[in-house]
C-alpha cells in the first residue's frame, strides 16, 4: 500500500515588516491567573494603562504547570518549565513598542502570551498562521513557537491521549500537525454539512482497488470487470449526476481482475490476477510503458523512484529496477502463503502474508530484519511517518512505531466488527474501512475514538485511499465512493 499525501495546507511566508526600536521590559505586563478547574484566564481588574511603574511579574512556572489542562501540555512544558515566561520576556524585550508616558499602550502585542494563546484558541489555525502571523514579527514569532500549538491541542483534546501516537523527531512540525488535526475534526464532525459525497458507478463488477493521484483531483479504480478506470474528480458537481466525461480513460489491457494500484508522479502501476504488472504514462494519454509478467496473480505493488516491489499469490516478493527499464533485481522468498501487502522506503521493505506474519526486510542486505507474528493475518497495511499500521481479518488495527528500526507495537485498536480491508494515517485522522460496510475516521492519537462513521453503501468496502482531504473507497456493489471537502 502506498502512503498518500496528507491534507495540503498552504505555507505562509515570513513577515518582512520592518520594526522600530523595541525596548519594553518583560515585566511590563499585568499578572494573569488561571482558573484551575475551568482552565479559563482571569485578568486583574486594573486596566493595563493604569498599571504603576511596579508591575507584577509574569506567572511563575510552577503556577503554569498547576494550571495545565492536559498531560500533553505538561509534556510540552516538562523540559522548559518557564517557556511561557521566557517567550513573553524575549518577545516583549525585542519586539514590543516602547511604553507610553502613562504606562503600557493598549495593544495586543503588550498582552501576556498566556492571554494571547487563550484568545487565539477561538480562531481557526489557518487564519492564525496565514493572516495573524503576517501582521508583525511579534505575532510571527508567537505562532512559530511549537509550544503554542502543543498547548492549543492540549486544551482542545485534554483527555491525555498521546499525539502523535509514535515518537516524533525534534524538528516535528507542530503547527502543521495542529492545522491538519483541527481541519479534519471540523470536516468529519459534521460530514453532511462539510463533505460532498459522490458515487461513481461505471464498473459492472466488484471494485477491489482505488487510488488517488494529482493532489486528490484524479482517481483510479480497479475492478473485476478487468478494467482500470481513471476519473477526473474536478468534473463532479454536488447534487448533479456524474457526467460521462468524468471517466478520462478506461484501461482494458488486463485479462484478469485488476487487484492493486500504485503510482509515482504520473506513472500508474496496475497489478492483476492475469499475472501481469502494467506501467502507464498518464502524461502521454495513458500510454502503456511496459508490461511485466509474474508467475502468479499480482496481489500488491508499490513503486518508488528506484525500485518497484510486487507481492504475488505464489508467496514471492519481486523487486525491479525502475531506472533500468524495470529489469528484475531479486526475488524474496520467505513467506509460506500468498503475499497480500507490500510497502517500502529507502531502508526497509515490509510484507504481509496469509501465513500470519509481517516481515521487515533490510533493503541493502535483502535479508529479514524482523518478523512480526499476528494471531490473524493482515489484510491491509499503511507504512510511513514513523509508523506501521496493520489491519487484520478480525477487525483490529495494530499500531507499530518504527522508532530507529524498532518496529515495536504501540497498541491494538478495535476498529471494526469484521475484516479491515483498508487503513490510512494522516496527522489529521486515522481512516479505516471494512467488510462490515463502513468507513471510519478516527482521532489520530493513542486510544482513538471514531470521529465519524460512513455507511452510505450497500456493499462491502474493499479499499480506501486518502489524499489532500479527499477520500476514495472501493465497493463490492460495483461502485466507487468519493468524499470531498465542501469549498
Amino acid at each position: 500500500m502506498e502512503p498518500n499525501q496528507s491534507a495540503a495546507i498552504p505555507e505562509c511566508p515570513s513577515p518582512t515588516t520592518a520594526t522600530s526600536d523595541k525596548n519594553s521590559s518583560p515585566d511590563s505586563s499585568p499578572e494573569v491567573d488561571f482558573d484551575r478547574d475551568t482552565a479559563d484566564l482571569t485578568l486583574p481588574l486594573t486596566p493595563c494603562w493604569a498599571v504603576s511603574d511596579s508591575h507584577s511579574p509574569p506567572p511563575s512556572p510552577s503556577h503554569l504547570n498547576q494550571s495545565l489542562t492536559s498531560p500533553l501540555e505538561a509534556l510540552a512544558l516538562n523540559n522548559t518549565a518557564s517557556s511561557i515566561s521566557s517567550l513573553h520576556g524575549s518577545l516583549n524585550a525585542s519586539l514590543s513598542p516602547p511604553p507610553s508616558p502613562c504606562g503600557l499602550p493598549l495593544t495586543l502585542e503588550n498582552l501576556p502570551p498566556e492571554l494571547l494563546l487563550h484568545i487565539l484558541w477561538y480562531l481557526e489555525p489557518k487564519f492564525i498562521v496565514c493572516t495573524l502571523g503576517r501582521v508583525s514579527k511579534f505575532f510571527h514569532a508567537l505562532v512559530s513557537e511549537p509550544i503554542t500549538w502543543k498547548i492549543r491541542m492540549g486544551k482542545r483534546w485534554p483527555r491525555g491521549q498521546q499525539y502523535p501516537p509514535m515518537e516524533v523527531p525534534d524538528d516535528f512540525n507542530w503547527q502543521q500537525a495542529c492545522m491538519e488535526r483541527e481541519e479534519t475534526d471540523r470536516l468529519w464532525s459534521d460530514p453532511k454539512e462539510n463533505i460532498h459525497h459522490f458515487t461513481l458507478d461505471r464498473h459492472f463488477a466488484t471494485v477491489d482497488a482505488v487510488h488517488l493521484m494529482q493532489n486528490g483531483t484524479m482517481c483510479v479504480s480497479g475492478s473485476r470487470d478487468r478494467t482500470a478506470k481513471i476519473w477526473d474528480l474536478s468534473k463532479l458537481t454536488p447534487g448533479e449526476p456524474v457526467p460521462n466525461d468524468a471517466v478520462v480513460k478506461s484501461l482494458e489491457l488486463h485479462r484478469g481482475w485488476v487487484w492493486c494500484l500504485s503510482s509515482l508522479d504520473n506513472t500508474l502501476c496496475t497489478g492483476s490476477w492475469d499475472t501481469a504488472i502494467k506501467l502507464w504514462d498518464l502524461n502521454a494519454n495513458c500510454q502503456l510503458i511496459t508490461s511485466i509478467k509474474e508467475r502468479s496473480a499480482v496481489l500488491c505493488t508499490q513503486i518508488l523512484p528506484d525500485i518497484l516491489v510486487a507481492g504475488s499469490y505464489d508467496k514471492r516478493i519481486s523487486i525491479y529496477d525502475v531506472r533500468a527499464e524495470y529489469q528484475p533485481i531479486t526475488t524474496l522468498r520467505q513467506h509460506q502463503k500468498p503475499v497480500l501487502c507490500v510497502a517500502a522506503d529507502e531502508d526497509y521493505i515490509v510484507s504481509c502474508s496469509e501465513d500470519r506474519t509481517v516481515k521487515v526486510w533490510d533493503r541493502r542486505a535483502c535479508q529479514i530484519y524482523k518478523t512480526i507474528q499476528l494471531e490473524k493475518f493482515c489484510m491491509s497495511m499503511w507504512y510511513g511517518q514513523g509508523m506501521l499500521l496493520l489491519g487484520d481479518r478480525r477487525g483490529q488495527v495494530h499500531m507499530y512505531s518504527i522508532g530507529d528500526g524498532g518496529f515495536e507495537e504501540i497498541e491494538t485498536i478495535e476498529a471494526h466488527g469484521n475484516k479491515v480491508t483498508g487503513v490510512h494515517y494522516t496527522l489529521g485522522g486515522l481512516y479505516t474501512c471494512s467488510t462490515d460496510k463502513t468507513i471510519k475516521i478516527h482521532e489520530p492519537c493513542s486510544q482513538p475514538t471514531a470521529i465519524c462513521t460512513l455507511a452510505e453503501t450497500k456493499g462491502e468496502v474493499a479499499d480506501i485511499c486518502v489524499q489532500a482531504g479527499v477520500v476514495a473507497s472501493a465497493h463490492s456493489d460495483f461502485s466507487v465512493g468519493i468524499w470531498r471537502p465542501a469549498m
